[in-house]
């Protein structure tokens, strides 16, 4: 042959073919090591042994319960002398089978027998009868053939009769035996159920307690390549069909593998084990199959963000909640970022965070404090007001009116305000504009006086006349200091000249509705303060404060203790003079916005002074945004100066700058640097004034920070969980509008409303203590009853007719209480809002569904009824009026002890709540100083025997009818009264505004809420 013709060395590619078979062998080998070595089968592997041992320990618990349970030796007893009795009687129980069992085989046989038989006797008995028809020669043949097959059958049929009985007979033997048997072993089983499934269950996971056969099978089906089959190792996960997630520009279902590692996540018994095998807190809230999340409807990743499909740590894109934490994740688990995905998961500071997603239209969220404390801090500092969000577009400014500013304070005390807020009032929510970390350097600080100066200069000049009424008398101070203890001041305002080093929480910030009442001496004066007194509205007619209706004499008394008090340190600093070289750069700098420079120049050689500090003040108004708290003439369309944070959650992180400052380039860190020092990304910054940042100031704690970072990390968009969200049902609407005017108007401040607020009790019991000579003890066991109402059930209590009456003008209801339902210029929006709001609270039909009046027919009460309830009434028998007021009749006792008039019942009191009222009050009303007449755990037997013939329900009712007619003629002019809405519909609109009422407010003397 010739010479090979091959261009390949054959021993060559053979060696080349072994090197890659092997390396082939062992990158296989490699994958599926890697494949059987995942993670989180360790950790599946590590919560086994936690739930061998956890279920064992309760297996060992309730065996032990079990065995020592009298019950339970008992019955073993019974079982014991069962057995024996069964191995006495039912000895012969063999014999008995095996009769049963021959039975068995002749009733087969015989009834085989009888349905050959009768089948013939079928046949001959057609043939009889057609031969008797047609007078066949055969007929008596036929005749008697059919006899004979029937006799057959006859006797067939009592063969099976006797065979069945003795059958029956045989079996009730051995029933009879057994019944016994099985009903103490069935009875065993149910007692013993719960030692049973431990038993079963540590079979199927405990090796030590599986057979041999189990043992060598699960070892066998957990090896490599096998275990794909049906390992006890698996991937968890929770398919969310009605949550969708975009995967490779796909919206497919979301799919959480989370409890591929949190395998204990909603089960109770590892509330003290180690993560990643913890219970979930509150069960009863979220996870748990009896809770409005339950797991398999919400997974994970809808609350806490992350990436649903990861198995692993890192791709789980979990969130460090500090720089400690992300070192020890970064060496305990080699955790790194987990770059390009969207929605990492929370940090634990802010998790709550993800509650927003779907009830971004609530203003509280259940179990979500941290939450509510952001939103709470949001609304107070007025931060809607700059930063447009949706969930508070129509929301009123947060700052008081300047339009009449002049009338109310001196330019050199407003000159100093602005300069620095904190020095004045130490808990102020006005932020601070200037001596910030990018105007704090001497230049800019000369710069920030000059910019005051124009401010300051444009709001007085733009300020309009507000008449100042003149004050009766001059006031006294001391009488004026109990005014405002006692008629409820405190339930929005406080007069705390010393910072406090409590936490912020909801219930504090309700005492910060109204501005903290110090140095007001040197803000305005005496004067202004009385005519504000008198009539909040006149001054400022969109204000949330509401009219107390105090006399003259009151408001110039309060006026005279307001204003007493001064800040003379504040006021002792000296104001800078105007200097007009900076100021010329100001007004040069303002005017090459719309000009060139020599044009800005030529401009301001024409301006006089005056001219100057108005067109900089304006222009600087505007550019700092002063007029999205206030109302400033000359600003009523401007638009707010702050960037939109309705999605600002959902901003990507490479879209916020974080300049030169050195912190982790995550959002929460951004916020919260923001929120810290908001002109800090300015820093090493080279900028000209009118670029650099401006936001101000708010000196929040780190406290309030993270809850209100919390709050902006759940201002998302996320319209994959739209079916997720709280139901838009008609109730749910009627809450969203009531909390929402609730929280704006801060009724909470004096009254408990769904279960929070009343935080003026406190006051009420230094009330009672300094000026009623109560000891502290004292004091705090009346607080109750000298505190606005607790407000649970009020929708089911009051008519709705009633109710909007009551809102719109209040009357006196407990005129032993000082603290008085002052009047709100409610607009008619929300008074039909808040009467919805109470209905839907109780789940009491709408207002619509009832009539305004005429609700309860006073004419079918029968005289039987009125002399048995008169006698109820009566001091014989339940002496009502002891502690009711009745018409202008004041009880006896003191005033602790009094309850409201009888007289309103008619027209304020549902009449089948007044049934259930004295059925049992303190179910409706825990803690009520009512009595409880009718004893619910013996309530047969509780009322008087000698009236009605002792029945409880017609004494209840005819008390209940003559409670009603005890009602006095109303000695009000006849004039048109608002009512609600006579149509239901779901709210619009949140909006408060415009606060102008129905009709003109009461100016009587003070009255109880």
């Amino acid at each position: 042959m010739g010479q090979d013709e091959r261009h390949y060395n054959i021993e060559n590619l053979n060696r080349l073919f072994a090197i890659a078979s092997l390396v082939l062998l062992g990158a296989l080998i490699w994958l599926f090591k890697d494949d059987f070595s995942h993670k989180w089968k360790q950790y599946q592997d590590q919560f086994r042994s936690l739930e061998i041992e956890k279920t064992r320990v309760k297996y060992d618990l309730a065996k032990n319960q079990l065995d020592n349970s009298p019950e339970y030796q008992e019955l073993q007893k019974q079982l014991e002398a069962a057995k024996k009795n069964y191995a006495e009687k039912c000895s012969d129980l063999g014999k008995t089978t095996k009769a049963i069992d021959k039975l068995n085989e002749e009733k087969d046989i015989t009834e085989q027998q009888f349905r050959v038989v009768k089948a013939e006797m079928d046949a001959a008995k057609f043939h009889y009868e057609e031969a008797v028809v047609h007078h066949a020669t055969d007929l008596t043949k036929a005749k008697s053939y059919y006899e004979k097959l029937d006799k057959r059958v006859q006797d067939l049929q009592a063969s099976l009769n006797r065979i069945r009985e003795s059958s029956e007979e045989q079996t009730q033997i051995i029933t009879s035996c057994e019944e016994e048997l099985k009903n103490l072993e069935r009875q065993k089983r149910t007692v013993a159920r719960q030692v049973e499934i431990l038993e079963r269950k540590l079979k199927k996971i405990d090796p030590g307690a599986m057979s041999m056969t189990n043992q060598i099978a699960s070892l066998v089906r957990d090896m490599p390549v096998l275990e794909m089959s049906n390992s006890r190792n698996r991937v968890q996960q929770i398919v969310l069909k009605d949550v969708t997630e975009n995967v490779n520009f796909m919206n497919v279902a979301r799919v959480d593998r989370c409890t591929t590692c949190h395998l204990g996540i909603d089960n109770s018994d590892y509330q003290n084990s180690p993560q990643p095998f913890k219970t979930h807190p509150k069960l009863e809230l979220f996870l748990g199959k009896d809770s409005s999340h339950p797991m398999d409807e919400f997974g994970c990743t809808v609350c806490h963000g992350g990436r649903g499909r990861g198995t692993d740590f890192v791709s789980a894109v979990h969130t460090p909640s500090s720089e400690e934490q992300r070192k020890e994740w970064e060496k305990k688990y080699g955790w790194h970022e987990y770059h390009h995905w969207k929605e990492p998961m929370y940090a634990k500071p802010y998790i709550e965070a993800g509650c927003f997603k779907c009830h971004s239209d609530q203003s509280i969220v259940k179990g979500a404090e941290k939450l509510n404390l952001g939103l709470n801090l949001i609304e107070k500092s007025g931060c809607y007001a700059c930063h447009e969000i949706e969930k508070y577009k129509d929301w009123p400014k947060p700052g008081p009116a300047l339009t009449h500013l002049a009338s109310k304070s001196t330019k050199d005390w407003t000159y100093l305000w602005i300069a620095s807020p904190q020095a004045f009032r130490h808990n102020t929510r006005m932020p601070a504009f200037f001596g910030q970390s990018n105007n704090s350097d001497p230049e800019s600080v000369k710069r920030s006086e000059q910019e005051i100066h124009t401010m300051v200069h444009y709001l007085f000049a733009e300020s309009q006349e507000f008449p100042l009424q003149s004050m009766p008398h001059w006031g006294d101070a001391q009488k004026g200091k109990e005014i405002v203890a006692s008629v409820g001041c405190f339930g929005c305002h406080q007069i705390q000249p010393q910072p406090q080093k409590t936490p912020t929480s909801r219930q504090s910030l309700l005492k910060e509705q109204g501005p903290n009442l110090i140095g007001l001496g040197s803000k305005t004066s005496k004067v202004w303060l009385y005519n504000w007194l008198k009539d909040p509205h006149r001054y400022h007619p969109k204000t949330l404060m509401p009219d107390l209706r105090l006399s003259d004499e009151e408001a110039a008394d309060a006026a005279a203790y307001l204003s007493q008090e001064k800040n003379t340190e504040f006021m002792a600093k000296k104001v800078p003079a105007i200097d007009e070289a900076v100021l010329n750069k100001i007004v040069d700098e303002l005017l090459q916005k719309n000009m060139t420079p020599k044009q800005s120049q030529q401009k301001l050689q024409t301006m006089l002074l005056d001219e100057k500090l108005h067109f900089a003040g304006q222009k600087l108004i505007g550019s700092y945004g002063c007029y999205s708290c206030h109302d400033i003439k000359g600003f009523e369309n401007y638009k707010p100066i702050g960037t939109e944070l309705t999605e600002e959650g959902s901003k990507d992180t490479d879209k916020l700058d974080f300049g030169f400052v050195d912190i982790e380039h995550r959002k929460e860190a951004w916020f919260t640097q923001k929120l810290k020092d908001p002109r800090i990304f300015d820093m090493h910054k080279i900028r000209m004034a009118d670029e650099k940042l401006r936001m101000p100031n708010f000196y929040f704690s780190d406290q309030e920070i993270e809850a209100i970072v919390t709050a902006l990390m759940g201002l998302v968009e996320d319209g994959t969980v739209e079916k997720k969200k709280m139901p838009r049902t008609t109730k749910n609407l009627y809450m969203e509008e009531g909390q929402e005017i609730v929280r704006q108007f801060n009724c909470q401040g004096c009254h408990e409303i769904e279960g929070e607020g009343g935080v003026i009790q406190e006051d009420v019991i230094s009330w009672l203590v300094n000026y009623d000579n109560r000891s502290p003890e004292e004091a705090n066991a009346m607080r109750l009853s000298f505190s606005p109402p607790n407000l649970i059930g009020e929708g089911k209590k009051v008519h709705s007719q009633w109710l909007f009456e009551f809102l719109h003008e209040p009357t006196s209801i407990r005129p032993w209480l000082k603290a008085r339902m002052p009047t709100y210029r409610f607009n008619t929006a929300h008074l039909n809002a808040l009467v919805k709001y109470f209905n839907a609270i109780d789940s009491k039909r709408s207002p619509h569904e009832f009539p305004f009046s005429g609700i309860f027919d006073m004419k079918k009460i029968t005289p039987e009824e009125l002399e048995a309830g008169q006698k109820l009434f009566s001091k014989d028998y339940f002496g009502c009026a002891q502690c009711h007021i009745v018409g202008d009749k004041m009880p006896a006792g003191s005033a602790d002890s009094w309850a409201p008039n009888f007289a309103l019942a008619k027209d304020r009191l549902d009449p089948e709540w007044i049934i259930e009222w004295m059925h049992n009050p303190q179910a409706l009303l825990p803690g009520t100083k009512m009595p409880t007449y009718f004893d619910p755990q013996n309530f047969e037997g509780a009322g008087p025997e000698d009236i009605l013939g002792g029945d409880e329900n017609l004494q209840i009712k005819a008390l209940r009818n003559y409670i009603l007619t005890l009602s006095q003629p109303q000695k009000e002019e006849n004039k048109e009264k608002p009512k609600p809405e006579v149509q239901s519909q779901p709210p619009t609109s949140t909006s408060p505004s415009p606060v102008t009422s129905p009709a003109p407010p009461s100016t009587t003397a003070p009255e109880g809420g």
